[in-house]
């Protein structure tokens, strides 16, 4: 967490001189998501993730204002994992359904946001676990300038997931996404 804090502060940093006077602005987002959504008991906090592949994500942010705005977004993460006492499941699929308050100084947002969280485990395209729901929230710190392009680091925990053959879990993690925002 704290290497993506400083990486995070280096590029603010880096870029706080170039012109990044942005803010709150309404559009549509489509972002690369480079963290990860891990599986994680919710008991014994043994975290099932044994490789991240990637994920996407999108959204539309309304501006509330030119120091608010209000983003309703989409996540989705796939990554590499293992059950205990389960082989048949090598992959999940974790993802959020929400929205998020911003508040913007200049380039720079804070936001907070809250949704539903989401699980599945996959053994093949045609069989999974079936998709479990649980409510969670999270918080981003960001960069988004004037040209659209955006950078931000997201630390999330979703509330306990119940399956019924497998462990109750929970998702949680910190992702770095990065992508673009049409005005």
């Amino acid at each position: 967490m704290k290497f993506n804090f400083i990486f995070l502060l280096t590029v603010i940093l880096a870029f706080w001189t170039t012109v990044l006077q942005a803010g709150a602005g309404d559009g549509l987002g489509l972002f690369l998501d480079f963290g990860q959504l891990k599986a994680v008991n919710n008991e014994t906090e043994t975290e099932y993730q044994t490789s991240k592949i990637g994920g996407v994500q999108y959204d539309y942010q309304f501006a509330l204002g030119d120091s608010f705005s209000l983003s309703l977004f989409g996540t989705e993460f796939v990554g590499k994992g293992a059950l205990p006492d389960n082989t048949k499941y090598e992959y999940y699929k974790a993802g959020i359904v929400g929205a998020e308050l911003r508040a913007w100084m200049g380039p720079v947002f804070i936001g907070l946001h809250g949704g539903q969280y989401y699980l599945t485990w996959i053994e093949s395209q045609s069989s999974y676990s079936g998709i479990q729901w649980s409510g969670g929230s999270g918080w981003g710190l960001g960069l988004e300038g004037a040209s659209g392009w955006s950078i931000a680091w997201y630390s999330e925990k979703s509330e306990k997931i119940i399956f019924d053959e497998l462990p109750e879990q929970r998702i949680e993690g910190q992702r770095i996404i990065l992508g673009y925002r049409w005005r």
